[in-house]
This record gives C-alpha cells, sequence and structure tokens, in this order.
C-alpha cells in the first residue's frame, strides 16, 4: 500500500528546524513557511522571557542556585547565553565591602521568584513549539485546515 500524505509513517521528524526553535523561539516555524505563527511564538515566548529577565534582572536564570528551574529555563536558548553571562558577571564582581556595595547585587524575594518563574514558563512554552515543529506535517497549509470539504449545490 502507498504512503499518502495524511499516513503518519510518510512524516518526517524536522530536527534542524526544532533546534532552530530551541535557539531562537518561532525560528523553525518561520523557516518551513508559517511565518504568521513563527511570529506569534517569537513575540509571545520572548516577550515572557525578557519580562522575566525585567522583573528579577539577569540573576534569575543561574544553573548554580535554581537547578530545578534552569532545567525548564533551558529550553529556550538565549537562557544559556544568559547564564555564561551571569556566570561571569558573578566571577568578576568583587566582594562587597563595608563602605562600598558589590558591582552587581542579585535580586531577592518575590522579584527574584517572579522572574524566575517568567523565564521558566517561556522555556515550557518554547518547548511546545519545539514538539509542534518535530511533528510538522509539511503538507499541511493553513488554509486548508480549516475549510469546509467542498459540496456540489444540485438545482
Amino acid at each position: 500500500m502507498p504512503q499518502t500524505a495524511e499516513d503518519p509513517a510518510a512524516m518526517r521528524w524536522h530536527i534542524p528546524e526544532a533546534l532552530a526553535a530551541w535557539a531562537l523561539p518561532g525560528a523553525g516555524h518561520f523557516i518551513v513557511g508559517e511565518r504568521a505563527r513563527g511570529v506569534i511564538l517569537f513575540l509571545v515566548i520572548n516577550s515572557l522571557w525578557l519580562a522575566g529577565l525585567l522583573v528579577g534582572g539577569v540573576c534569575v536564570i543561574d544553573h548554580q542556585e535554581n537547578t530545578a528551574w534552569f532545567a525548564a529555563q533551558s529550553l529556550t536558548g538565549p537562557s544559556i547565553v544568559a547564564d555564561v553571562y551571569f556566570q561571569r558577571l558573578r566571577a568578576t564582581s568583587p566582594p562587597a565591602l563595608p563602605a562600598q556595595s558589590p558591582a552587581y547585587e542579585p535580586s531577592f524575594g518575590r522579584v527574584n521568584e517572579l522572574g524566575i518563574l517568567f523565564v521558566g514558563l517561556a522555556g515550557l512554552l518554547n518547548t511546545l513549539a519545539i514538539i509542534d515543529m518535530l511533528y510538522h506535517d509539511p503538507n499541511r497549509r493553513p488554509s486548508e485546515r480549516n475549510r469546509p470539504a467542498a459540496t456540489s449545490a444540485t438545482t
């Protein structure tokens, strides 16, 4: 029996596009031609990720202090870059002297928790986009998904 476009065995996994979706949320959908979906995913996921950084600072992405949360946060590629930046910032920050404040002071309390939560949720949302990209059907076109079947009118 020949395989058709509707046959699940005929579809392949889109691993390069899924890696692009991990590195930059929305990029995988943009690559395969679903430009509107790619732009929406880019705006929503990156806005949530950026909101977490704006609320709590770059210290909300820390693999040493928040290992469990970092597992969720690392599901977006920019979180890895931010963690490397924060670890370097932490290493070069001089210890606080009584008369001076440190060059960088991490956030504390609810502000830190909200930032960690926002960035973690952005990573989990990106996971859904990556899974959607892995199982993407190249024959699926947005205009054909919701269109009812054509019927002929007899008069």
